[in-house]
């Protein structure tokens, strides 16, 4: 398991003190994939949130019966499954590390217990949780934004 050292560097656990980071440590699994290993499948039961350690996936969406699209690239730090921790959903991408990957890895039974045990620590990871999915949400809206400036642009060229 890594040391409290290494996940207070992560963003995701900024201003986390040594006994909630150990706690945190207690409460999850560290969990390593090879090159092409699947973390997460799409449409599969949900449940686990994925915090990178290091390494590097690639994010996945299906366009077809057979295609995957590729859509992000993460890194040490970054933060997946979120949205399923919370509420149980299946997943809706696909996630396989690209590179050895080690995650720290949290089932949603183990942050039920914590939220039980300790609601003031499970409430601060909800709250960069919600941050996290926050600063997404901002990011998918302006691609969108861009993505349909561009075609209305492109529209606009082919009507002249």
């Amino acid at each position: 398991m890594q040391n409290i050292e290494t996940l207070k560097n992560l963003e995701i656990f900024q201003g986390f003190s040594d006994q909630e980071l150990a706690t945190i440590i207690r409460g999850a699994k560290q969990m390593e994939y090879r090159p092409g290993g699947v973390i997460i499948r799409e449409n599969a039961s949900g449940g686990m949130l994925h915090i990178i350690l290091e390494g590097q996936v690639e994010v996945r969406k299906k366009t077809g019966r057979e295609n995957e699209k590729p859509l992000a690239l993460l890194g040490e730090g970054s933060v997946f499954g979120e949205m399923s921790l919370f509420d149980g959903f299946p997943y809706s991408a696909s996630v396989v590390a690209r590179e050895n990957t080690s995650t720290l890895t949290m089932f949603h039974h183990d942050f039920e217990t914590l939220a039980e045990t300790d609601p003031r620590l499970a409430f601060k990871i909800s709250v960069n949780l919600i941050n996290s999915l926050a600063g997404k949400l901002r990011k998918t809206n302006d691609n969108l934004i861009t993505f349909a400036m561009l075609s209305r642009s492109e529209t606009d060229m082919e009507n002249k």
